[in-house]
């Protein structure tokens, strides 16, 4: 078919149009009724990349065809207008021939009709956009993408997370969102500088990239900071799996700046439906994960459980409840007297702290301190412990009971450098010469040489110092020289089967023995009945206390019953049935 001009079809002066159409940079075509190209000017040509094959002749679906991806038939301009369409909407093409690589072309087309208003044929106009879509894609990278890895940015981790979670959902699958941060990378940056740090950071990414599957998301969120997006789930397991295969990837060695570099990771994870369906919740769940992985060690992943959360969260609701308690008054402290049953005398008195809830009454230590030994709330009551106590004992002092009283104190508040302040300034305004500090022997065995020193120093400003609940501990024997506690407290679990159990009585009497061997008072704790009294004594321990002999005493019941003390008369026991032992020095 021979080329028409379009001159012939819009009736203008032939030279005229031709010279229009060499010199304007938009691409025109025209075409006929049956879809073929009759016409296309150079910068046709020059958009399409003339690579020697022949564009008149064709049909419009062969322009159809370059554009990738393909498939865009049905929204092609020229077909649209030769169906039917009177002015179909541009359409944005990404045409790829061989010669021009990929080009961005705005198409749009009209129809060509007659005087009696039937279509002639169609004709398109096609403009090059390939720098403005490139400019615009490139912003859009800056903005969705990190620059040095080229990984999803925070950004776009977070609407991949919002869609993930919607796919999950309607898909009855789990979900793993993970939060990764290297181990080891803040060494390289210092040793090799921030070059060779990037170029770490670039190969991490990379091994991320190759490590997922398709559909699974890597990104940086800064620094060495990471999270990974795991879908379609099925159990737990196969999350296990990957999140394995990622820390044995991100492992091995590293050629950065000419040097072998060897990082790892601590991975944190959350599962949803497990966990909440709040995307932010979520990144702090894998974060708190992430940071116990790193506590365990480093170089391993660790899944969060959202139970132990719930209990964490009920947890500070209590903490908070006993900080206004401490507020509000609402603390008190009983007194349970420590008696030299040999001598028959009162040598002492140990403070223990009760909450008067205003809705549940009376509540023993057990059901609150341990839910706070971890927390600064557990610091401020020990303080007010002390100051009480002191406050008790003078009180008792000026009624003619010079006692020793005993407070025990919590490893949180123990290890704590202001501890030493505190005591300093207690005993420069109260003369705290009368003061013991019961401390529990697994407490005292996290930092064994600084409360070891702590004893030593305070021992010689008059201070007692006793080791609660002794022989519970796995190292008794081995750190009882250094620790040069002034009491041995024998636990109450021992004491109270010691007449049924020959195991818990030997520990009984091996306890009496080493306090005697290295010159250390012993108590007995959680005496009950007379006939333990009186076997005790025979083991060579004096003083005790328990309900056996009295109860803690409210403060206003304390000092009746210090005047009406008088000795049982069961508890003498003959000389001749006394095992060597050691009571109470004052």
């Amino acid at each position: 078919m021979a080329e028409s001009h379009p001159s012939d079809l819009i009736g203008l002066d032939s030279n005229r149009v031709r010279s229009i159409l060499l010199t304007i940079e938009e691409g025109i075509q025209v075409w006929d009724t049956d879809g073929v190209l009759v016409y296309a000017n150079p910068a046709t040509l020059a958009q399409l990349g003339d690579d020697g094959v022949p564009c008149v002749g064709r049909h419009w679906r062969w322009l159809a065809s370059l554009s990738m991806p393909s498939g865009n038939d049905d929204r092609f301009p020229v077909g649209q207008v030769l169906a039917g369409a009177p002015s179909p909407e541009p359409a944005l093409l990404q045409i790829g021939t061989e010669a021009s690589g990929a080009r961005w072309l705005r198409v749009n087309a009209h129809p060509l009709v007659d005087a009696r208003g039937c279509i002639t044929g169609a004709v398109s106009s096609s403009v090059d956009i390939t720098q403005l879509v490139e400019q615009e894609q490139c912003l859009k990278r800056q903005v969705h993408f990190d620059t040095l890895t080229g990984l999803p940015n925070r950004t776009l981790f977070s609407d991949r997370l919002d869609q993930a979670l919607a796919h999950t959902r309607r898909h009855g699958q789990n979900l793993a969102v993970c939060l990764l941060d290297l181990d080891g990378f803040k060494a390289v940056n210092d040793i090799l500088g921030h070059p060779a740090g990037d170029q770490l950071l670039r190969e991490v990414a990379a091994r991320l990239h190759d490590t997922l599957r398709g559909d699974d998301t890597a990104a940086r969120l800064g620094g060495d900071e990471f999270a990974l997006l795991i879908g379609d789930l099925k159990t737990a397991g196969q999350c296990e799996q990957v999140i394995k295969r990622v820390l044995d990837t991100l492992g091995a060695p590293y050629l950065i700046a000419g040097a072998e570099v060897h990082v790892t990771a601590s991975i944190g994870v959350t599962l949803f439906p497990g966990d909440t369906m709040d995307p932010d919740q979520l990144l702090r769940h894998a974060d708190q994960a992430m940071y116990k992985a790193k506590q365990a060690g480093k170089n391993r992943f660790s899944i969060f459980d959202p139970t132990l959360e719930s209990r964490a969260r009920a947890n500070q609701s209590l903490v908070r409840k006993i900080e206004q308690a401490l507020e509000r008054h609402e603390f008190t402290l009983h007194y349970q007297p420590k008696v030299d049953c040999r001598a028959g005398r009162v040598v002492g008195l140990e403070a223990l702290i009760r909450w008067n809830h205003p809705v549940l009454g009376l509540r023993m230590p057990g059901e609150f301190l341990p839910l706070i030994e971890h927390e600064d709330v557990i610091v401020h009551l020990g303080d007010w412990v002390m100051e009480e106590a002191l406050q008790q004992q003078q009180r008792l002092r000026d009624a003619g009971h010079d006692l020793v009283i005993s407070v025990n104190i919590a490893a949180r508040q123990l290890l704590r450098r202001q501890f030493a302040e505190q005591l300093e300034s207690l005993l420069q305004r109260d003369g705290a010469d009368r003061l013991e500090i019961e401390i529990l022997e697994t407490a005292a065995l996290e930092d064994i040489g600084t409360v070891g020193s702590l004893i030593t120093h305070f021992q010689q400003r008059g201070i007692r110092f006793a080791l609660d609940d002794f022989g519970t501990g796995y190292s008794s024997l081995v750190h009882l020289k250094r620790l040069a506690a002034n009491v041995l407290k024998i636990d109450q679990t021992f004491v109270r089967d010691m007449l049924d159990d020959p195991g818990d009585l030997a520990i009984v009497q091996g306890v009496v023995g080493l306090a005697g061997a290295f010159r250390r008072d012993v108590v007995a704790e959680g005496v009950e009945d007379m006939e333990q009294i009186r076997r005790l004594l025979e083991l060579g321990c004096d003083v005790m206390q328990g309900y056996g002999i009295s109860r803690p005493l409210a403060p206003e019941r304390l000092l009746p019953w210090l005047e009406a003390f008088r000795p049982d008369p069961q508890w003498h026991i003959p000389p001749t049935t006394w095992a060597a032992g050691t009571s109470l020095r004052h």
